[in-house]
């Protein structure tokens, strides 16, 4: 009897003690948009949002002794993620304002959120090098920018046979209204939105009108990203012209960032290895807690 009585109290105190323990050691995961590579084009990103602490706290720890082992038993070993650099970056010469708040949050959420797929950033560069001697030639004959050259894989990732649920198709994205516009064919049989020469000739075409119409390339790609006719009704309800500040669509919102985060990735990797390099989820050892003497 009094062994029976000895081996019930035991479990009572580990159970508690164990069922805590499970709880920390799962991994705690964000949820993860898993549309490219951080928030692909034409679709709203997702926070990620990490597990609530309420989340963590067992209800089946019933006693203090039950609470006080679980607690003892639960030792952190990892350390948290790096912050992101905060770097001098520009396109086509505009400087991103990280003096500004809500900007280096936006920022550091597209930079979040390309995280889980810095993986594949080997592949990608694989492609821009084939990608980037085709385009940059066509670039230089417009007169665009080279930062430019990063909208491709923002729209994309240089997926030749990229289509999004609103039809845009190829490297560029272009919606076959506008590709036929530009005067590519588009039809079932054939569609130059998949040849990267003809599709990037118009692409420039386009940019460069844009800009004859804005004067800003931040709102070139702002407005080849939602539209001239958006942006130009922003514009008239604005008093400035700033990309920055303007109450733009959530997309468009974040549409420069993902270009500029290619442009820094691909540039200068090695300044933000420590970041995009994948950080040990938070976790927990069990050490065997005090029993109490049983007698």
């Amino acid at each position: 009897m009094l062994k029976r009585v000895g081996f019930s109290l035991l479990m009572a105190v580990v159970r508690p003690a164990i069922t805590v323990a499970a709880k920390f050691t799962a991994p705690l995961i964000p949820n993860q948009n898993p549309s490219l590579m951080g928030i692909e084009s034409r679709s709203d990103a997702h926070h990620s949002q990490l597990m609530p602490s309420s989340l963590i706290q067992s209800d089946a720890t019933r006693s203090d002794m039950g609470r006080a082992n679980a607690k003892a038993a639960l030792l952190p070993t990892s350390l948290n993620a790096p912050d992101l650099p905060l770097l001098d970056v520009n396109f086509c010469g505009e400087c991103l304002p990280l003096d500004q708040t809500d900007v280096v949050d936006r920022w550091k959420h597209v930079f979040t959120l390309f995280r889980s797929h810095a993986t594949d950033l080997g592949g990608l560069r694989q492609r821009a090098e084939a990608f980037f001697p085709v385009i940059d030639p066509i670039l230089e004959k417009y007169d665009i920018p080279d930062d430019f050259r990063y909208v491709p894989l923002a729209e994309s990732a240089l997926r030749p046979k990229a289509v999004s649920r609103a039809g845009a198709a190829g490297y560029w994205q272009l919606m076959p209204g506008t590709a036929r516009a530009l005067g590519l064919r588009v039809s079932g049989r054939t569609d130059e939105r998949f040849n990267v020469h003809k599709a990037t000739d118009a692409a420039c075409r386009y940019l460069r009108k844009l800009y004859d119409q804005l004067g800003s390339w931040s709102l070139v790609a702002a407005a080849y990203n939602a539209g001239p006719g958006l942006m130009k009704n922003q514009l008239k309800r604005q008093e400035h012209r700033d990309y920055y500040r303007m109450n733009l669509p959530r997309e468009t919102r974040y549409y420069l960032y993902r270009v500029l985060l290619y442009k820094e990735v691909m540039s200068r990797p090695n300044d933000y290895s420590s970041f995009l390099t994948p950080a040990p989820q938070t976790a927990y050892r069990f050490q065997p807690a005090m029993m109490p003497h049983l007698g």
